[in-house]
């Protein structure tokens, strides 16, 4: 083997290398643990769920703050190879699926799937637990400002505050809630979960970016399903009459 052909393999080599460990990072949850309902507790992941048109392949967004907003009026333009993460219930094997017909969102097939491993949706139950009935529920999230990205904080269960930064918990903490990226850093590394207020997609046209709408892998009777759902001011499990909205997805995996 000449050099020059040996040192081209090893360049590709170290190439997969750093692409595998990226990968690798990506998918691994942020640490903390969060109680889903009593003895149960699961680990989130390091940002919303995304699906990339070029590649066809799914990912986690690298920054829990982002999000594609507006890009999403663009899930079935042909022309559009960037990502999108507003998807309709249970859309795991279709992520390009824009109808307006309920029915067509019949079977929900978790998007976890397509993550590998132990990847899952939260059930309705789960999200209610987690906001509402965990020790001390109402001193573990809060309303924020991520690097101006707005949304809402989510504190695990031990929870260490970081020196030098301030959390106010509860739904008109906001302004208060303000944080730089290396605050923001410092919350992070605790292990603080962060969803950012997406917005949602109505077939396609981009909605409201001042709500942040989560699914659940619950459905409600024979046309809707539950989710998330959190705005300035308001926080509550909702019941969606519909499954075809396009809302964010936030993967989450057992802790073990």
């Amino acid at each position: 083997m000449t050099k020059k052909r040996q040192l081209g393999l090893t360049k590709l080599m170290f190439a997969v290398l750093i692409s595998l460990s990226i990968v690798s990072c990506q998918k691994a949850p942020v640490a903390g643990g969060f109680t889903v309902a009593p003895g149960h507790q699961v680990e989130f992941s390091k940002g919303n769920l995304q699906y990339v048109k070029a590649t066809r392949t799914w990912r986690f967004a690298e920054k829990q703050n982002e999000y594609a907003g507006a890009d999403n009026t663009r899930i079935i333009d042909t022309t559009f190879w960037g990502a999108i993460d507003l998807f309709g219930w249970g859309t795991g094997n279709d992520p390009l699926r824009v109808s307006d017909k309920d029915e067509d969102y019949g079977t929900f097939e978790d998007w976890g799937k397509q993550m590998g491993g132990d990847w899952r949706t939260l059930t309705r139950e789960e999200w209610k637990y987690l906001i509402e009935s965990r020790q001390n529920a109402e001193e573990l999230y809060g309303f924020a400002k991520v690097q101006n990205v707005k949304g809402l904080v989510l504190l695990p269960d031990l929870w260490t505050m970081p020196d030098s930064v301030r959390f106010f918990a509860g739904k008109l903490c906001m302004d208060s809630n303000d944080y730089l990226e290396q605050d923001w850093k410092r919350l992070e590394a605790a292990g603080a979960i962060f969803l950012p207020m997406a917005g949602y997609r109505t077939g396609k046209t981009y909605g409201n970016q001042d709500k942040g709408r989560y699914w659940s892998s619950t459905p409600n009777f024979v046309n809707g399903a539950f989710g998330l759902a959190f705005g300035v001011k308001f926080l509550e499990m909702g019941c969606y009459d519909s499954r075809t909205p396009g809302c964010s997805v936030r993967l989450v995996k057992d802790k073990k």
